[in-house]
């Protein structure tokens, strides 16, 4: 029986994720109404008596697309090219090509080609190149048919699946546009590129997914080997500042100690900001007739009067919103958050009663990681 079950698993299983109960019923429920609503569409559209002809490949089309809606197997250019191309290709080979069973062949073999070709496989479009094969021989169906089809077909995806909670549809790849401070991703597109050439095969997941489960995968295996927790390897005690702080005192303690922020506490030593390099930045005025060490020093420069029309203290240059850490914070819930490219400049790390206990920042984690892999080293 373990035999049994050993060459099940190796070579009839798919390795797959199961899905989770609430996904199988939200997929059940999106391709139940899809199929409903596709031919609701199709009993209006003056297509003749004939368009139920289809629903075989529409059938297949609507796992795809309500219970596979991340796939680029499923995206409206794979649903409408797939379908379209195949219906065309099987119409041509059943009119030109003898005997039937010469045709549906070379239907399905050329619609593979072209779409894969065209990048719109749709495995249903399979179905459609050998039922338009079979159905031109005899004169039994339309290439109007087949575009009937696949509209209804999309406006019941569209419609469905961004009609339930937690989809969006569709899924292909968001424009690239350049931002100021683009997130740094652990691999990029031209990664990608490069290792799907390597492997030369198609696989059923996007591009952005693919990202997805690499970062998520990567951040549990820092979880799973690294047991330290925040109040272990954050630096203590924290220098800080309080809300009135000036501005020139702050901005001399972070170039003396070479910090790039400072945590901002209470009377009580609670955390209320963070202020850092770049705070100081924003409230520099732009002035084509001085120099950006001049106007830092105009910011930093106390005003003698009562009135200011600058900032004068750190609390009305600092951060409010910002990214807090306990000491009992596992170590690995802070990888993600400090490995990226926009990461904070420092995380303050605070006790049970919110006061601050230390600050942690990507030179505390690169150390931790340092030594940690020094120990295995040294142990091995």
């Amino acid at each position: 029986m373990e035999a049994l079950r050993q060459f099940a698993v190796r070579y009839l299983i798919a390795d797959a994720a199961p899905l989770s109960a609430r996904e199988r019923w939200i997929s059940a429920l999106a391709g139940c109404l899809g199929i409903l609503l596709i031919q609701g569409i199709l009993t209006v559209l003056p297509a003749g008596e004939k368009l139920s002809y289809l629903l075989a490949p529409l059938g297949a089309s609507t796992v795809i697309l309500f219970a596979l809606p991340h796939s680029p197997l499923a995206q409206p250019w794979s649903l409408v090219g797939g379908l379209l191309l195949s219906a065309l290709i099987g119409y041509g080979c059943g009119l030109w090509v003898q005997p039937a069973w010469l045709a549906i062949g070379l239907a399905l073999g050329l619609s593979i080609w072209l779409t894969a070709l065209l990048r719109c496989m749709h495995p249903p479009g399979g179905a459609m190149a050998v039922v338009f094969a079979i159905a031109a021989q005899q004169h039994t169906v339309s290439l109007l048919t087949a575009l009937l089809n696949a509209v209804a077909a999309l406006i019941a995806v569209l419609a469905i699946n961004n009609l339930m909670p937690g989809r969006r549809y569709p899924q292909c790849a968001p424009v690239r546009t350049p931002a100021v401070r683009p997130p740094r991703r652990s691999i990029r597109h031209e990664d990608l590129q490069h290792a799907l050439e390597k492997l030369d095969t198609y696989l059923d997941v996007s591009e952005e997914d693919l990202v997805t489960i690499y970062d998520l995968a990567t951040v549990h295996a820092h979880r799973r080997h690294e047991r330290r927790t925040c109040g272990e390897v954050m630096s203590s005690p924290a220098l800080s500042a309080t809300f009135a702080t000036e501005l020139n005192e702050a901005w001399a303690l972070m170039q003396e100690h070479h910090l790039h922020g400072l945590p901002v506490v209470d009377p009580a030593g609670r955390v209320i900001g963070v202020v850092t390099l770049e705070n100081y930045l924003r409230h520099v005025a732009p002035d084509n007739g001085r120099s950006i060490g001049d106007n830092i020093r105009r910011l930093l420069r106390p005003t003698p009067t009562s009135y200011s029309d600058k900032p004068e203290v750190v609390g009305q240059i600092m951060s409010h919103h910002f990214a807090t850490a306990s000491v009992s914070t596992p170590l690995g819930d802070m990888l993600a958050l400090l490995s990226a490219q926009d990461h904070p400049t420092i995380v303050p790390v605070v006790d049970a009663e919110r006061r601050l206990a230390g600050v942690l920042t990507q030179t505390d984690l690169l150390a931790a990681i340092y030594h940690r892999q020094a120990a295995a080293a040294a142990r091995h």
